[in-house]
């Protein structure tokens, strides 16, 4: 890694930094934290040096618990960015929460607009874009009409200005900053017969809903077999999956996987599996990871999904129906039908290469305009 983790308090020491970095960086590994560490990374490498203040809390929980003790985290990021010198008209990057911790955002934001800062704020929710959210109200009427807008689809980017009345939204697909160099190659599969799920192993993540679709296709005696790969949120989660996996004798809890390990889970797999019911979900980076590869995708059609899948490549459920009956018919008819699986696989690859190459170009303008290269994007561009 380019950065190495810094207490946050100690950061106070720092001065004359250019670009300020507000969010939270590994560990842990999730989908938010994972594009602020991939946009520190390649900021260094263009030669910036930003000024980190990394909010991350300590475990994946999601308890009260949990959210209060980030409290501390975040008063000393507030103290680290007050005592920081010589920002005025620099630039400020945020990611933007979906719940309350756009409180302490807000609090980022004006003391940024004090400043005079150049305000570029990165949405990884859908909560608040399903419905109009009084604390996104407020915290995007203190960023102002000039701030930077940054989300993950031309929907959010839409739901975006007709809720809130941003003036400046861009769409940048994480399809093209996890996958920045090039697309791996990838032979379409011709049979399915293991379906994957890959996540940070949570109830809202689907979890339960991937273990009951692979208790439905071992009732039905068909002939497919599960692949679980990914951290558990919680003890909790960890051992209600174990009790399931006792009597599901076609799945397979692999661990955790990342880097070469998880290129290998992809390769033994031939559909994922995605029934999120996170509220907060846009895109899901493993859509796109398994798209890449042509892996057809059968998700539940929450947030930005519907925008990455389509009935071509896989199958978009909708989140108001339950997951398992539709799913089971689309693998029967998969299992049917080879030709049409093997079309859907290829297609999968087709539409992840359409995804990234519409979004690359806006990637490397944003990392232009952060890092001051000319040719970035200037805040007279829309969706």
């Amino acid at each position: 890694m380019l950065h190495d983790h810094m207490d946050i308090c100690s950061q106070m020491k720092r001065v004359g930094e250019r670009i300020v970095l507000v969010g939270a960086f590994p560990p842990p590994i999730h989908g938010m934290a994972a594009v602020n560490a991939i946009v520190r990374d390649a900021l260094f490498l263009a030669g910036a040096k930003p000024l980190v203040i990394n909010l991350a809390a300590r475990n994946l929980e999601r308890s009260l618990a949990a959210r209060l003790g980030r409290l501390p985290v975040a008063v000393c990021g507030i103290l680290a960015f007050v005592f920081a010198r010589r920002l005025r008209g620099e630039t400020l990057y945020m990611s933007v929460s979906g719940g309350t911790g756009q409180v302490y955002e807000a609090m980022f934001v004006l003391l940024g607009r004090m400043r005079g800062m150049r305000l570029f704020l990165h949405h990884h929710s859908f909560a608040y874009l399903d419905r109009r959210n009084p604390l996104t109200a407020w915290l995007t009427r203190i960023a102002g009409g000039e701030a930077v807008h940054i989300t993950q689809s031309s929907r959010m980017a839409a739901r975006l200005t007709t809720l809130y009345g941003v003036q400046h939204a861009i769409a940048v697909s994480n399809a093209a900053i996890f996958m920045p160099d090039s697309i791996p190659p990838s032979a379409a599969r011709r049979h399915v017969r293991t379906l994957g799920f890959i996540s940070n192993i949570a109830e809202e993540k689907g979890v339960f809903e991937f273990l009951d679709l692979l208790a439905a296709a071992k009732e039905k005696g068909l002939p497919l077999a599960g692949k679980l790969a990914g951290p558990f949120q919680d003890s909790a989660t960890e051992r209600q999956v174990h009790r399931r996996l006792e009597t599901l004798t076609n799945v397979e809890y692999a661990g955790a996987k990342y880097g070469a390990e998880k290129d290998v889970f992809f390769d033994e797999i031939d559909v994922l599996v995605f029934p999120t019911l996170y509220a907060n979900e846009t895109e899901g980076i493993v859509n796109h990871e398994a798209m890449s590869r042509s892996l057809p995708v059968i998700a539940y059609g929450r947030g930005a999904i519907p925008e990455i899948v389509g009935p071509d490549c896989g199958k978009v459920i909708d989140p108001a129906r339950p997951f398992v009956p539709e799913a089971l018919t689309q693998l029967e008819d998969w299992l049917a039908d080879p030709a049409a699986f093997e079309a859907a696989s290829k297609r999968a690859r087709e539409r992840f290469a359409e995804t990234y190459a519409h979004s690359l170009v806006q990637w490397q303008a944003l990392l232009a305009d952060l890092s001051g290269v000319a040719g970035g994007i200037s805040n007279e561009e829309a969706p």
